[in-house]
């Protein structure tokens, strides 16, 4: 070994050194991230870590190839006081961004459950608000920034280290330098491409070395986001012949039964962060079936009163994790299957079906109201696209007073704002509002803080609270002419942030309440045991309304099937939720590898039955899977995901 070193120069031992302090600063990193989201993880071992020692490596040697292409530079002057100063700069600015993204990520991973994307960037850009949810963002972890200022000085400790050495530049032969130039890029490209493989190494990579839980705690962010820089364009699958294909899923959709709500109004409400882990009605009981735990004390009072006289879907899974998939998710019945959101995406601008669009086609007036900023996630441009008639939002609300100096108005004020713009719509009228209060920082109003500030966290206050206000939305509603002839239907766009285990494994982070309510129809009582997505709310109520034109859909009217499918993208995992010969499993792909089996009732996924006696089983989910992901990426990337189009 001694033989070896003393041919290679000692600038170039020091490029390798400042290499090795950034992999040990984001092992650092992965401590702390470990740390702060202590709970979401389970079974955690060294091989967890030396894995994520692994994908350091790759990502070093990624971000430091720019920087090698300069400093391995054949170079007699390198020792300068110019050029150390130089390497000594875009070090830094190397470090300091990466970790920096390692640290956004602890404490926005609770809410994401991935590490973190490119894609962050779209959704702060079309932010009216991105500076000053970024500053408060700061000021609810402005504790990171301690343990940030630690690692840049520890950055720079290292380096300065690392410097002390004499590179030797002026005595290193020019021969040597031109030699070893390439030869060291070769091996930045080496490791970063992950070594030997056909396609560079991805983060859904992470799969081969741990359980999908730990996933992200192998990752790092930096890796995630520029690997998904860029990521924008489908690449088409073709897994099966359109014969076969449409005999495991076919989108498109007709039906020809009476109207059940012949010309009723619709109200879709979409609560901001909502699980089945605060709510009574949807607790499971030890014995893993479904109803009022004993001794759980719910933080939705109203909602388990109203889900009493409901059609209550059990088994409700998002089709993505954040609240900018669930808009095309609800009102286009579009999962997110790719990496990038899509309202983000190059493809944000398709001709697709929408609620507004049918049930403009049997007369409905169409209005949509979310309390945050005009431009929130691109929101008011989806609705544009969807057309829906009228926009609603902080604007139009019009008073700052009742601002909750982070997201938008107060749900208790903005609530009742939409009955009073819902009296002058013209019957029927399909309107769809979405909360917003029950996101982090889950700020309560000043009037209310003594009254919802008794639950174990932040966010069963916030919970209790937003519950409240929908208690408050329906007793005024109750007044209006309108309410006796109207179907309310009621979900979540996403799970909230979870300390509590079960509900951070796929099963619990997808699982979300979907809830059918009419005061004058009891068809719409009782509970729905199978699989069922937010991509069954637009063709269950198009069903519903009579709608008798074609549309597509990757979802199904819950009326029209006793068994059910739903498919997202969460990470680097694609899922599927699927009732299979009356039990209900959740199935796992990563880079095209089907790995995980989990009979939903376990909900620690602690058993992975891939392996077992299950091969017709696997069969049945992963052909199910991959047909939708290619009816996706095909119906997308041509843009065909309408009936009108679809022409596979």
């Amino acid at each position: 070994m001694k033989k070896v070193l003393q041919y290679i120069p000692n600038y170039t031992l020091k490029f390798l050194l400042k290499m090795g302090a950034l992999v040990l600063i984001f092992s650092l990193c992965r401590v702390l991230f470990l740390l702060f989201n202590w709970g979401l993880f389970n079974d955690v071992g060294i091989i967890d870590f030396l894995a994520g020692v692994w994908f350091d490596l790759v990502t070093v040697a990624i971000v430091f190839l720019p920087l090698g292409v300069l400093e391995m530079l054949p170079n007699k002057w390198r020792d300068g006081r110019f050029f150390k100063g130089l390497f000594f700069i875009l070090f830094q600015i190397i470090v300091f961004l990466s970790v920096l993204m390692n640290f956004i990520d602890i404490g926005y991973f609770k809410h994401t459950s991935s590490r973190l994307k490119a894609s962050l960037l779209d959704t702060l850009s079309g932010e009216r608000d991105a500076g000053a949810q970024v500053v408060g963002y700061i000021g609810e972890y402005w504790y990171l920034l301690i343990f940030l200022a630690i690692i840049v000085w520890l950055s720079i400790f290292l380096y300065k280290r690392i410097d002390r050495i004499d590179g030797e530049s002026k005595e290193t032969s020019w021969w040597l330098q031109f030699l070893i130039y390439p030869l060291m890029l070769a091996l930045l490209v080496f490791i970063g491409r992950g070594g030997l493989r056909l396609r560079p190494v991805q983060p859904s990579s992470a799969a081969k070395y741990t359980t999908s839980q730990n996933m992200p705690l192998v990752l790092n962010s930096a890796f995630t986001f520029i690997k998904s820089w860029g990521a924008e364009r489908l690449e088409e699958k073709n897994y099966f012949d359109k014969e076969e294909l449409l005999t495991y899923f076919n989108p498109l959709k007709q039906y020809d039964s009476e109207a059940e709500i012949n010309k009723d109004n619709v109200v879709l409400i979409i609560l901001e962060s909502f699980s089945p882990e605060y709510i009574g009605a949807m607790q499971l009981r030890s014995d893993s079936t479904l109803g009022y735990q004993k001794g759980f004390r719910s933080s939705t009072p109203f909602f388990d009163q109203l889900a009493d006289k409901s059609l209550l879907c059990y088994q409700t899974f998002a089709n993505g994790k954040k609240s900018v998939d669930a808009m095309p998710s609800i009102i286009s019945s579009i999962p997110k299957l790719m990496d990038q959101e899509y309202l983000n995406s190059m493809y944000s601008a398709n001709d697709v079906e929408s609620l507004p669009k049918a049930l403009k086609t049997l007369g409905y007036n169409s209005s949509f109201f979310h309390g945050a900023s005009n431009g929130s996630m691109n929101f008011d441009v989806f609705c544009d696209l969807a057309q829906f008639d009228n926009y609603y939002g902080r604007d139009e609300y019009d008073n700052e007073e009742h601002f909750d100096g982070r997201w938008g108005i107060f749900d208790h004020h903005f609530l009742p704002y939409c009955i009073d713009e819902i009296n002058e719509k013209p019957q029927p009228f399909f309107s769809t509002i979405f909360t917003i209060s029950s996101h982090d920082p889950y700020t309560i109003p000043e009037e209310y803080k003594d009254r919802f500030n008794k639950g174990p966290s932040p966010n069963h206050n916030a919970i209790e609270y937003m519950d409240f206000a929908l208690s408050e939305f329906f007793r005024i509603a109750a007044e209006q002419p309108w309410f006796n002839n109207t179907l309310f239907v009621i979900t979540a766009d996403h799970t909230p942030a979870s300390g509590v285990p079960e509900y951070f494994t796929e099963i619990g982070k997808m699982r979300v309440p979907l809830l059918f309510y009419h005061p004058n129809n009891d068809m719409f009582k009782g509970h729905v045991n199978y699989v069922t997505s937010q991509n069954d709310i637009m063709p269950t109520i198009l069903d519903l309304v009579g709608y008798e034109e074609a549309f597509f859909a990757f979802g199904e009217s819950i009326f029209k099937k006793s068994t059910g499918v739903s498919a997202s993208q969460i990470g680097e995992a694609m899922l599927i939720f699927k009732d299979v010969d009356s039990s209900q499993y959740v199935g796992m792909m990563y880079e095209e590898e089907f790995t995980h089996i989990y009979d939903i009732k376990d909900q620690f996924q602690t058993k992975n039955i891939f392996y077992g006696d299950t091969e017709a089983l696997r069969k049945q989910l992963e052909n199910n899977l991959k047909a939708l992901i290619q009816v996706y990426h095909t119906a997308l990337s041509k843009n065909q995901m309408k009936a009108s189009n679809f022409e596979f």
